[in-house]
């Protein structure tokens, strides 16, 4: 299993954007899942520069509806 942080409140990898909120990337042997969206585009930047093809997530998982966990709403 890997997990990977796409956004959240502090800067992760250099280069990457950092705001309030959160969105994880979550690949296991049969799936490929995005655990909340972030608060902005900036989730789907970070994917790109981390490598992560966010076209191949098969389940997106909304925590709730709050705009730091769903605003980035990514269309995959």
């Amino acid at each position: 299993m890997k997990i990977i942080n796409l956004i959240e409140n502090t800067e992760g990898n250099c280069g990457c954007a950092y705001a309030h909120g959160l969105s994880f990337y979550v690949e296991t042997g049969k799936h490929k899942l995005l655990l909340d969206l972030g608060p902005s585009h900036e989730t789907i930047n970070n994917a790109e520069a981390l490598g992560i093809d966010l076209s191949a997530v098969d389940t997106v998982v909304l925590s709730h509806g709050h705009y730091d966990h769903s605003g980035g709403n990514v269309n995959i």
